[in-house]
């Protein structure tokens, strides 16, 4: 079952017996759990009749326990159980036997949390995605970002010019629980009826100088110098250090070899490949290789350098270098 499936049928007031949420998105997770809550439960029940289990802190016993409690007010019981991965199949089963046959009127949601996400192939997945109705939320498109940020604005009469509203997208990265906290600030920031300008998404949200990073990696793939070093001067002046910029400049380059070359990138990035999907095919390797290279000897000799113009200077002639770099699309 997809995320808008689930939605279909919640909106015409249908619950299945078991569901077992997963993927990247932690935030979609919780705010379907939220709603199913809101659906099942009458208002007055949703303390006492939603009870929240954790696998990795509570014995099988204990769960299996609570879970053959009948309420005392109503007739309608949920149930969620958060890091059932942690339990072994067996165990599972014996937690989906207490729901057949299905009871109308108690509904079971497990989660696992997407840093401890099971693998493809693994035995919970298989028992969990056969015997539950599973629902895999995953990073939410660039459309789909795109209608929630218009929807959230329309609501205060506030306009977004396309720039600002591309930016935005991107700094949000399909995350939909950091998308909604920055533009929840800009809302706060630009006022009822206001007008968000790219100038204001710099100014306001907390990642800025990571996007002029990226802005500032984009436009060197891209051979376009005079942006590039204009980013250069922007992030300079708004306090970020030489180093801090070779830092960036070196990860990015990095993950972006480890994309081109279908590697994973670490676990703290492994839903950002998205990043580099407009520039994966504008270097080859060995160009890759050796802008690496020279982002790492520039890194030395910053270390030895003490003024900051001159450290300025450095940064810029690195620049220019990877900029002079052939193009790959220009030579095809």
């Amino acid at each position: 079952m997809t995320p808008s499936e689930l939605v279909r049928e919640l909106e015409k007031g249908k619950f299945r017996p078991v569901y077992y949420f997963y993927g990247s998105e932690d935030y979609r997770m919780k705010e379907a759990e939220k709603v199913i809550a809101s659906k099942f439960l009458p208002k007055s029940l949703l303390k006492t009749n939603h009870t929240i289990l954790s696998a990795a802190k509570q014995k099988l016993g204990d769960i299996l326990g609570a879970l053959s409690v009948f309420p005392m007010l109503g007739e309608n019981q949920l149930f969620s159980i958060t890091d059932i991965q942690t339990l072994k199949p067996k165990d599972i089963e014996r937690i989906l036997k207490l729901m057949t046959p299905p009871d109308p009127n108690r509904v079971i949601i497990m989660t696992t949390p997407s840093a401890k996400a099971p693998r493809k192939n693994s035995k919970a997945l298989n028992l969990l995605t056969k015997k539950a109705s599973a629902v895999e939320f995953g990073r939410i498109t660039g459309n789909m970002s795109i209608s929630k940020i218009r929807a959230m604005l329309n609501e205060k009469n506030i306009e977004i010019e396309p720039d600002a509203m591309q930016m935005l997208v991107t700094l949000g990265g399909g995350d939909m629980g950091g998308l909604i906290r920055e533009v929840d600030k800009l809302i706060d920031y630009i006022g009822e009826a206001g007008i968000i300008r790219k100038e204001d998404i710099l100014t306001v949200c907390s990642d800025y100088q990571m996007f002029k990073i990226y802005e500032l990696a984009d436009q060197v793939a891209t051979r376009n110098l005079d942006r590039a070093l204009d980013i250069v001067n922007f992030l300079l002046r708004k306090g970020e250090t030489p180093s801090g910029i070779i830092f960036w400049l070196s990860e990015h380059f990095i993950d972006l070899y480890l994309v081109k070359n279908n590697k994973p990138l670490p676990a703290y990035k492994k839903n950002m490949s998205w990043k580099f999907r407009k520039q994966v095919n504008l270097f080859e390797n060995y160009q890759l290789e050796s802008i690496i290279r020279q982002i790492a000897e520039t890194d030395a000799i910053l270390r030895g350098t003490i003024k900051s113009k001159v450290k300025q200077t450095i940064i810029e002639k690195l620049i220019i270098n990877i900029c002079l770099t052939e193009n790959k699309v220009s030579r095809a």
